[in-house]
């Protein structure tokens, strides 16, 4: 379990971007972070992976503070796809090799337990076909597999994703969401920011919803929703709607 105690965390003296977070990410469900564009969800997400170090407070794995773990170490429990598009001329197979960095020795290519996880990964991620393509050839749902395959090669307990379907049609972006849940049913603690408030609800076990740096609920879907907070931080109306036997979710603008 990831526990946040009383984070907070500021880039320069004037403006501080996290406030005072508590939290707990519990492990082996599907925890997404909601809230406005700058109210610090991202940055939340580089403090949990270590990218940044908070100024106050503490952020530990399994009763152990992050900053006692080597680098490597914390890359075998961690992996976090984060937002980026990779410029250069590989294959796909290179990169989603990179993954394997952590357990590599000085000096020593992929061992032969390395090459079975990348194709491990390659084949979960159904993109065995794009192999040998250059990922500068890919589309962004294509591209968007293949950083998940990176991930999944690393082989870890935890799986950050910063919005994951960003810039994604909208049937890619159920695409992905399908094999975000299909991760966390193989027994992968999920982490992820999105914008999409309907894929948020459809596909999380809880929710923590920011605003301005702070934390203003969190907990299970259904006690988020029933607390009217989310209507109430993007000024919508939430309609729950049943659909083949399953609850999804539509947003109306609140004039």
């Amino acid at each position: 379990m990831i526990n946040v105690d009383n984070v907070s965390f500021s880039y320069n003296e004037k403006v501080q971007i996290i406030r005072d977070v508590t939290t707990e990410i519990e492990d082996k469900k599907i925890t997404t972070i909601l809230g406005h564009n700058g109210c610090g969800k991202t940055t939340l997400l580089k403090l949990i992976a270590h990218l940044i170090r908070p100024q106050a407070g503490s952020i530990s794995l399994d009763g152990k503070d992050v900053s006692e773990f080597s680098n490597k170490n914390l890359a075998k429990r961690i992996a976090l796809l984060a937002q980026k598009d990779y410029s250069s001329d590989i294959t796909v197979e290179q990169l989603v090799s990179f993954g394997r960095y952590p357990y590599q020795r000085y000096g020593m290519g992929l061992s032969q337990k390395d090459k079975d996880r990348v194709d491990y990964a390659l084949r979960e991620i159904h993109i065995e076909q794009f192999r040998n393509n250059s990922i500068l050839h890919l589309s962004g749902g294509q591209k968007q597999k293949v950083y998940i395959a990176l991930a999944l090669a690393q082989d870890t307990d935890i799986i950050i994703l910063d919005e994951p379907t960003t810039y994604l049609d909208i049937n890619v972006r159920f695409e992905i969401m399908d094999l975000v849940k299909r991760l966390n049913q193989s027994g992968k603690t999920i982490v992820m920011v999105l914008h999409d408030l309907d894929l948020a609800l459809e596909y999380s076990d809880n929710i923590i919803l920011m605003d301005q740096g702070r934390i203003v609920i969190q907990g299970p879907k259904q006690e988020v929703i029933e607390s009217k907070m989310i209507e109430k931080i993007f000024n919508v109306e939430l309609y729950p709607i049943n659909y083949k036997g399953k609850t999804v979710y539509h947003f109306m603008r609140n004039d």
